[in-house]
């Protein structure tokens, strides 16, 4: 009950004129803090996977943080030990940097960045 009355007691009123101590705070300057206006968008791009030159480009794109998706058709038609050896690539590169890349259908693939899973179908049993 002793604890009751503690939480409800009340405060003594404050006397008009008195002077109260007001703590400093330091504070960073507004140049130096990110607000939720400068956070910079995240991309979905659509990119042709035509030759192992085209992998420099999509990790530069996973890297700044963009969503990729892939027609991986055209070096599919040309050369499919070179798409193997491309996504390898991507696979390797996507989880270096914590990404994902998982298929979507049979000519399009899709690569993320950081932060970014992708979850795939569980197998039915």
């Amino acid at each position: 009950m002793e604890y009751l009355k503690r939480i409800f007691k009340r405060t003594p009123e404050r006397r008009p004129g008195a002077v109260e101590e007001v703590p400093i705070l330091e504070v960073e300057e507004a140049a130096k803090m990110r607000g939720l206006s400068e956070i910079e968008p995240i991309y979905v791009k659509s990119m042709n996977l035509q030759s192992l030159v085209d992998v420099r480009e999509i990790s530069d794109e996973l890297r700044a943080g963009n969503i990729v998706i892939l027609d991986i058709t055209p070096l599919m038609n040309q050369d499919p030990a070179e798409l193997k050896r491309a996504i390898d690539q991507l696979k390797g590169m996507a989880h270096g940097i914590g990404g994902d890349i998982g298929r979507l259908s049979e000519s399009k693939v899709i690569a993320t960045p950081k932060f970014v899973r992708i979850q795939f179908k569980k197998a039915e049993a």
